[in-house]
């Protein structure tokens, strides 16, 4: 759900700072002359697990050393919850956590549960737009349409919260890097102490899809202005601008960071292989689109995995963006990434789970799905398993294992 569905900033205005904490159950100590709400100091260690983030990284990059499930797989429900459009699902420490809502703007939660039966359920509720959850030790970060909290991912109890830099998109997880937490609200980047959410930076974005990624020491960002649009480089630990480029077609889907090259995926457009150290055009790679879609990529290795909405499919050589093969799925894949577990590249469609050899893209296998994936929900990959959010007459977190 777009991240202006029901902003916090407009209740503010309407109704004043009383009646909004009443609304949103803030109930914790606001720290004089900021917007935050610091209940106590988030529990940040390391950021490990599976799946931690969504891409698996804070670069997007959807690529992971597991292997995911293998033909003939078995599905089983971890969670039931009432889903009609979730986040993808985060993994680490044990523990699965998803965003979900009802489709209506009524219902929803962040709800944190065990992948075995030794880890207590929890939830938070919250109706509207929702980022997939970020892990870092046993803190829990969240971008929403109204706010950026951190919780504590073992029991979700409030660390703190500031109305500043939420944007409730699937995608938008937040992004730890430096020792900063980064969230982008589509106008502005901000910089926080990921244990106390204190503002340590901001910086001006313009009009752009919110979007941050990082990786290596340096953080990028989609940007605009002046109805152009664009990218720039920041250091992570202070918000300085390393550079900025403007002359690029409106994208409308996640950055990607591989090893020598930032990938910006134009709507309706290419896809442009840009130069970490200054954002120049390296080559630019296509594959078939429909009218209002645009392309979603993952990297893994020495391969640029791209795909659309309706089911085409490529892979790019990330060196020089020539097509190692490409072909189409009569599919519905929807508004999201590939994953590429090992040598198994996975695309989720509305219907069936296709499992494709990652050098060839040659199905070995595929799978239908009798609980639908969530709008937007990406799966996640651990072991040898395959997560994703699903919904209808058993809706919920689905798990696809050997």
């Amino acid at each position: 759900m777009p991240s202006n569905a029901l902003t916090r900033r407009g209740l503010l205005a309407a109704t004043g700072a009383t009646a909004l904490a009443s609304l949103t159950g803030c109930m914790g100590r606001v720290v004089a002359g900021t917007d935050r709400v610091h209940e106590r100091d988030a529990p940040v260690g390391d950021v490990t697990g599976a799946w931690p983030t969504y891409q698996h990284d804070f670069a997007n990059t959807g690529g992971t050393a597991d292997g995911g499930p293998s033909s003939d797989p078995a599905v089983s429900s971890v969670a039931a919850v009432g889903v009609a459009t979730g986040t993808s699902v985060t993994l680490a420490g044990g523990r699965g956590i998803v965003g979900y809502s009802d489709g209506d703007g009524e219902a929803g939660a962040y709800r944190g549960f065990g992948l075995d039966s030794s880890k207590a359920s929890w939830s938070v509720r919250y109706p509207y737009g929702k980022s997939t959850p970020t892990v870092a030790g046993d803190a829990v970060f969240v971008s929403t349409a109204e706010f950026v909290a951190a919780y504590d991912g073992r029991n979700g109890e409030l660390c703190w919260r500031t109305d500043q830099g939420g944007y409730g998109t699937v995608s938008n997880a937040p992004v730890l890097a430096a020792d900063v937490l980064l969230t982008d609200d589509g106008e502005t980047v901000y910089g926080r102490d990921p244990a106390s959410g204190e503002k340590r930076w901001r910086y001006d974005a313009g009009e752009s899809t919110a979007s941050v990624v990082a990786r290596d020491g340096d953080a990028y960002a989609a940007v605009g202005t002046d109805g152009e649009t664009g990218v720039a480089a920041l250091d992570p630990a202070s918000g300085e601008e390393r550079w900025r480029r403007h002359d690029l077609p409106e994208s409308t889907v996640p950055l990607v960071v591989g090893e020598n090259h930032l990938y910006y995926a134009a709507h309706r457009g290419d896809v442009y292989a840009l130069a970490l150290d200054d954002g120049a055009t390296q080559w630019r790679a296509s594959v078939p689109l429909p009218e209002n879609g645009s392309p979603y990529a993952a990297v893994s290795s020495d391969t640029l995995h791209v795909q659309s909405p309706d089911g085409a499919l490529a892979a790019f050589d990330v060196t020089d963006g020539a097509t190692r093969w490409a072909r189409e799925l009569d599919a519905d894949l929807g508004p999201r990434p590939p994953v590429v577990a090992a040598d198994t590249r996975f695309a989720l469609g509305e219907e069936t789970l296709y499992a494709l050899d990652a050098a060839s893209g040659e199905t070995t296998w595929s799978l239908g799905l009798d609980v639908r994936p969530a709008l937007m929900s990406a799966p996640s990959v651990r072991g040898s398993a395959l997560y994703y959010a699903g919904h209808g007459r058993d809706s919920g977190v689905v798990r696809v294992s050997d």
